[in-house]
């Protein structure tokens, strides 16, 4: 069964139920009601009745008119009867039986209603100059049962139309509520493996739907994530590898132009093995990196200020006419800050790609890094002054493969600024970019 189904029989049974219980209430209080008000005018018609037969030797003549008027308009056509101390009828229009406990129970209580199969009765006890007496007046039932079963017709085809009409407003209001479940479920089906950065539509309703669909669209971000990261991994490792590779290349070049000595053969196999390490270290940090496996290695603490010196050893080979300047501005007692709990080739990849950006977009203007204590932390801050990055595409460079506008005339692929701040993201270190177009770039990083 639907949701949508359910809600509308859920509704329709619970107001049906609501709608019942009103209905008997309304009878029942109805009922009560009635019965209340004929009781009430018994007892004025017994009251009157006894003022009209046992008063007249007491009242003056204009007195006694008043009350006879009153008689022959209320009473008059009323059943009612005057039962004596030996409970005999003195006065009425009819007799009829009493039982004696009933005519005790007037006389103790001074007034009593009751009823009989057939009639309700109202009876009181009157202290008169002739006498005690007990004035009993009555009402056939079938005035309450015709008024009770005029209502009853009333409301019964009342609550067949209201059901149906609760059923039609359940099924539309069930039908308006559905409604944003029906565009969301359209929506869903729509996404497919080659749009997963498409977000569903957020109704800001502040309900559980709004709930479910941010809860949803957050992972579909991961998983679009995750996704365009391992789609695009081999570019991922051809970028990283490019380095190391024309290193061995060039090696294997210049000493193939003439025969060499063992121990230049010696020297070149220990050169390359280590090259090759570090492409294997380089392959499993990048395949820890785009979360195709998880990272099982102890981390060990790294010393920041010599991965930077053996950074620059290899931006020098790259780029030698590059300037790099280092200022370190740490007290002696504060020399453990430089020791960082990241991943030696992880934060080795990161910052070697953050200070070869800074070195190839500077346009050969120097490249300061600093570092120093903030607080109780570490900061380390690379600073170009080359071409920056325009303010309102910033947002956007964490993204794998974007370049800005202005970096079309440099070579490059869009991938080492991404793989860096991944892997800042991914070992909970915070950073900060500022640039400025034509003014340059400062990277901050605490650890």
């Amino acid at each position: 069964m639907k949701v949508k189904t359910r809600l509308s029989l859920f509704c329709s049974l619970a107001f049906g139920i609501v709608f019942a219980v009103i209905s008997v209430l309304i009878y029942g209080l109805y009922y009560r009601n009635v019965e209340r008000t004929i009781y009430r005018d018994l007892e004025k018609t017994a009251r009157i009745s006894a003022l009209f037969y046992l008063e007249e030797d007491e009242l003056s003549t204009s007195e006694f008119d008043k009350i006879r008027a009153q008689f022959e308009e209320i009473v008059s056509e009323s059943a009612y009867v005057i039962y004596n101390l030996k409970n005999e009828a003195a006065y009425g229009t009819q007799t009829f039986d009493v039982p004696l406990s009933v005519l005790e129970k007037i006389r103790q209580s001074n007034r009593h209603a009751f009823a009989t199969s057939e009639y309700l009765c109202y009876g009181i006890f009157y202290v008169d100059n002739q006498g005690d007496f007990v004035v009993i007046a009555k009402e056939n039932k079938e005035l309450l049962t015709e008024q009770a079963s005029r209502l009853l017709w009333i409301l019964f085809p009342l609550f067949l139309v209201g059901v149906v009409v609760i059923i039609l407003l359940s099924r539309w209001v069930a039908q308006i509520a559905y409604r944003p479940f029906s565009k969301t479920i359209t929506e869903v089906n729509n996404i497919s493996t080659n749009n997963l950065d498409i977000q569903i539509k957020s109704p800001q309703t502040n309900d559980e739907l709004q709930d479910l669909i941010d809860t949803f669209n957050n992972l579909l971000a991961k998983i679009s994530e995750t996704v365009v990261i391992q789609k695009n991994f081999v570019r991922y490792v051809s970028h990283e590898f490019k380095t190391p590779l024309a290193s061995m290349l060039g090696n294997l070049d210049v000493f193939s132009i003439k025969d060499r000595s063992p121990e230049e053969y010696h020297q070149l196999s220990e050169k390359l093995m280590r090259q090759i390490f570090q492409m294997e270290e380089i392959l499993d940090t990048l395949i820890v990196v785009s979360d195709l496996r998880k990272d099982e290695k102890e981390i060990m603490q790294t010393r920041i200020d010599e991965l930077i010196w053996t950074i620059i050893n290899k931006l020098k080979d790259i780029y030698p006419s590059s300037k790099i300047l280092v200022n370190i501005d740490i007290s002696p007692e504060d020399e453990s800050l430089m020791l960082v709990d990241v991943e030696h080739t992880q934060l080795l990849i990161a910052l070697f790609n953050l200070i070869e950006n800074a070195v190839k977009y500077s346009e050969k203007d120097n490249v300061e890094i600093s570092l120093r204590k903030e607080v109780d932390s570490l900061c380390l801050t690379i600073t170009d002054k080359g071409i920056g990055i325009p303010r309102e595409q910033l947002l956007h460079i964490s993204k794998p493969f974007y370049r800005a506008d202005n970096t079309n005339t440099i070579q490059g692929s869009g991938i080492g600024l991404s793989l860096a701040l991944r892997i800042l993201d991914r070992n909970k270190v915070r950073y900060h970019i500022d640039s400025e177009e034509k003014k340059g770039t400062i990277v901050t990083i605490i650890f």
